[in-house]
């Protein structure tokens, strides 16, 4: 961030400070809330002028009375604004600096220089006085951060870091998240578990799929297709499916095989929230959901330019610059571009992608903001969606052990062919100090055209593979809006963040599916190359719409927190079979759901909570009398315990939970060719979680999470079961080291662990033995080594470190996955 640091003398000052009222209308760049009330923002020049005596001012505001203040959470901008109207005095400042910062606001009896002083707390900026009644603020000085280093041990905050709810985080330890409450919320004052994985993590692991990037979460279980399906993010939260977000809006994939999926070399940060969401997104799974939040437009200029090459012939081009355009920070830009092929681990495979995200900003005065942000991602091919039998992978057979690079397809008919366009806007505008609304809308369009042989059964000789083919064609449209209003005041002792919101998803589909016959296959000794017939298709038309209301109330008194939200959705869903012109089919359902949660605050930054969440999700399909099925129905009992410490940079949670789904799916006992809702499938379990920033040089991640997870009512024999490929224990950890001194200066050094525990198949006739795996990073930045290189940085990462072999996981009757061998990348980054 640059800084205009000229000599003024304080008489200088106080001359100019009337002045610049004059000039706030005239600095339309500003962000939002700087220009409010009695506020006076000077030209960065003036901004950033040193106090001819810092020590004597402050110690004149000693002698000040303490008074009452109430200043809500958000935008540090105007939270500085707020704090000056009420403390009647002016701040000045170079707004750059806190462009993106938020603070956690501050209630009680405070003289001047210590409110503002309490909402910059963690900012690393500090206020000043130069003349009575008018304070600046500038960056940290060093002088006053060795004297904070010296009266707080140890000193760990990071210089320079910084923290947003709606957008990127410096380092591992995320404080903020805007996924749980639509409001930019503290996580220590949330009532429910969630994490945020950050760029920075993701850069130190190196993550090129949504399930890398979540590996080392707590509650999160991964890769449940293992190494081969990597055109879908399958993975499960707290034991069930969850669903993917962008940019806050539903990932909507209701084809039969178009389902979205994003690259994460676009993203700023993913936050997983655990558990039932319905009352602020609608229809939902049960397990949670993953809000992937893209690189968007930023103030300050940045570029990066990267290559990478790994083994199976791993190949990978990367680009990113964003900053104001022509200079003029009314409008901001940013284009991210990667493009990637590959060999797919398992033989005859492939995964080829290029994606483009540009996006644009434009903010015409400190109210308002408006981004405009777009993708092309093309996915000519993309690995196998095959299986492996269990016999001779997770089972013993005395006849050989099939390999990790088995391919149970025909290469002449393997086709996977993707193409997403989308086309994105987020508003926001602040009417007054109370009240702000937004709208974020979406268009998302996917073509695919997808072929296969896949095995679908092992006969008794142990060796021979059936197998049968299949083909889909499709092409789907999607929209959703979500327009909000936020309201933030206080009812007497009370203070409210209040949230209403509309919200609408669409999508419609044409797809045409046909399932065939495939010779069968040897699985130790495969021989490719016969002829397959395309099956017959069959055309479906569906379209499906969902309104939604919903309001919230985040209440605080004192130290108390309750979270209470209300939803009521209408769902309907329109089904026909074009090819015989068949007769539509209606779905309609509706929902009301609720949340509500209870969070304490203590000083020393423990908060204890207690929380009930909903959710529903529509089904398809009616019963023996043609009644049409219930929505699944969800609902999560927890309680937790955060703790984000005042003297280091560090986030712990801990939570413990009861998730139930009802109205599932079984089979009609009366009617066994029919279905009845009278299913029931329960998850219990314990997450542990920790992310530190213990010194400028050391980022930790650790985690532990258990699992039971059993079917509470089934009609098919599963009752009393546990779910498939649902570990009971799984503890993941991670560190990374960085050098900043001495002759090894810009290298970085991590590695990491993680442990899956056994999992059962799914009739629990036989478990999947637990895998434990390491990963490892090593990073040097070239500037230190020759100065002209400042900005360059090599790095090698490893996944899968020993290149163990084993079985992901059994998840779908005798089906089984194969999990990632070792992956080695190495490459150089350039950024200025």
């Amino acid at each position: 961030m640059s800084e205009r640091r000229p000599r003024r003398a304080a008489q200088a000052v106080a001359r100019h400070a009337a002045r610049c009222r004059l000039h706030t209308l005239a600095l339309r760049a500003i962000p939002l809330g700087l220009v409010l009330g009695g506020l006076a923002t000077a030209p960065a020049a003036f901004a950033a002028t040193p106090a001819a005596d810092p020590g004597a001012a402050a110690a004149s505001t000693t002698a000040d009375a303490a008074k009452a203040y109430d200043i809500p959470a958000g935008p540090l901008g105007t939270a500085l604004s707020n704090f000056a109207v009420q403390a009647g005095v002016s701040v000045q400042l170079d707004p750059h600096l806190v462009d993106g910062l938020n603070t956690r606001g501050l209630r009680g009896n405070y003289t001047v220089h210590g409110g503002f002083s309490a909402l910059l707390a963690g900012s690393n900026l500090e206020i000043a006085q130069s003349t009575p009644g008018v304070w600046f603020v500038r960056p940290r000085s060093a002088q006053s951060a060795a004297a904070d280093d010296a009266s707080t041990l140890p000193a760990v905050t990071v210089a320079g870091q910084t923290d947003n709810a709606y957008g990127p985080t410096d380092g591992l330890v995320a404080k903020w998240s805007s996924t749980a409450t639509k409001t930019g919320t503290p996580i220590v004052e949330t009532p429910q578990s969630i994490s945020v994985v950050t760029r920075d993590q993701m850069n130190q692991q190196n993550a090129q799929t949504l399930n890398a990037a979540v590996r080392y979460e707590a509650g999160v279980t991964p890769e449940t297709r293992g190494s081969v399906a990597t055109r879908y993010d399958m993975l499960n939260v707290r034991g069930f499916s969850a669903d993917t977000y962008w940019n806050g809006l539903k990932q909507i994939g209701n084809g039969m095989y178009s389902t979205p999926q994003v690259d994460p070399y676009l993203m700023d940060r993913i936050e997983v929230l655990r558990g039932p969401t319905s009352v602020l997104y609608g229809q939902a799974q049960a397990g949670g959901l993953l809000n992937q939040e893209s690189k968007l437009p930023t103030v300050t200029s940045t570029h990066e330019l990267g290559v990478e090459f790994g083994n199976y012939r791993h190949q990978q081009l990367q680009a990113d610059f964003s900053g104001p355009i022509a200079g003029d920070q009314h409008y901001l830009y940013r284009f991210t571009a990667i493009a990637r092929q590959e060999d797919g681990q398992v033989e005859s495979t492939r995964n080829e992608r290029i994606a483009v995200a540009p996006s644009f900003t434009w903010r015409p005065d400190d109210k308002t903001s408006l981004t405009v942000y777009a993708l092309y991602q093309r996915d000519p091919a993309s690995t196998s969606y095959g299986s492996v039998p269990s016999v001779g992978t997770a089972i013993y057979d005395p006849l050989g052990t099939i390999a990790r690079n088995f391919y149970d397809g025909e290469e002449s008919f393997e086709r996977f062919s993707r193409t997403q366009e989308a086309l994105g806007l987020k508003f926001e505008h602040r009417l007054n100090d109370t009240w702000q609304v937004r709208s974020n809308a979406r268009y998302y369009h996917i073509s695919q055209d997808y072929r296969s042989v896949y095995g679908s059964g092992l006969e008794a000789d142990g060796y021979t593979l059936d197998r049968a083919s299949i083909a889909s064609y499709e092409q789907l449209n999607s929209f959703a809006i979500d327009n909000q209003v936020e309201g933030n005041f206080s009812t007497g002792p009370v203070d409210h963040t209040v949230l209403a919101g509309f919200d609408y998803q669409h999508f419609g589909t044409n797809y045409a599916t046909g399932y065939g016959s495939a010779p069968s296959i040897n699985v130790f000794d495969p021989v490719y190359g016969a002829d397959i017939d395309m099956p017959a298709l069959t055309k479906t038309h569906a379209t499906s719409n969902q309104y939604g209301i919903y309001a919230q109330d985040q209440l605080r008194y004192k130290k108390v927190l309750m979270t209470l939200g209300v939803r009521q959705d209408w769902a309907n869903t329109t089904t026909r079979d074009v090819t015989d012109n068949g007769t539509p089919q209606w779905q309609n359902n509706h929902a009301f759901t609720w949340r509500g949660g209870l969070t304490y605050l203590f000083d020393n930054g423990v908060a204890p909570y207690f929380s009930y969440s909903e959710s529903f999700a529509p089904q398809s399909g009616t019963d023996i009398n043609g009644k049409a099925f219930d929505p699944e129905r969800g609902h999560q009992y927890e309680l937790g315990i955060k703790f984000q410490p005042k003297r280091y940079n560090a986030l712990f949670t801990a939570a413990i939970f009861d998730l139930t789904r009802k109205n599932l799916l079984t089979t009609d006992l009366a009617n066994p060719n029919y279905q009845t809702e009278a299913g029931e499938a329960r998850s219990r379990g314990l997450e542990l979680e920790a992310k530190l920033s213990l010194t400028k040089s050391l980022d930790v991640s650790a985690s532990y999470t258990y699992l039971n997870t059993v079917y509470t009512k089934d009609n098919s024999g599963l009752q009393g079961k546990h779910l498939a490929a649902i570990p009971s224990n799984q503890a993941s950890l991670w560190a990374y080291y960085t050098i900043h001194g001495g002759p090894l200066a810009g290298l970085s050094l991590g590695g990491g662990g993680r442990y899956t525990g056994a999992t059962y198949s799914t009739d629990n006739s036989f478990e999947v033995r637990s895998f434990f795996l390491v990963d490892a990073s090593l990073r040097y930045d070239l500037g230190y080594a020759i100065p002209r290189m400042k900005g360059a940085e090599l790095y090698v990462n490893a996944q899968n470190l020993l290149n163990k072999t084993y079985v992901a996981s059994c998840y779908y009757g005798n089906w089984c996955a194969y999990g990632y061998g070792r992956q080695v990348f190495a490459g150089m980054n350039y950024r200025w």
